[in-house]
């Protein structure tokens, strides 16, 4: 078995949220509620951002 850092521990984590957040873009797009649409775009790409600086390895991204 392999050993899991805290960068693979944190993909897993950001991974789980940009899960949750499809899912309830989803949702959101079925009953045409505009305001979370764009709250959860903003946050998909926050999650995105935060793996890319996970993987890279750069703080600039993970503090924001």
């Amino acid at each position: 078995m392999g050993r899991c850092n805290g960068r693979c521990t944190l993909v897993g984590f950001c991974c789980l949220q940009l899960i949750a957040a499809l899912e309830r873009q989803i949702f959101d797009f079925l009953g045409y509620q505009w305001a979370p649409i764009l709250a959860n775009f903003l946050h998909i790409m926050a999650v995105i951002l935060g793996i890319f600086g996970t993987i890279q390895y750069r703080s600039k991204y993970l503090i924001m």
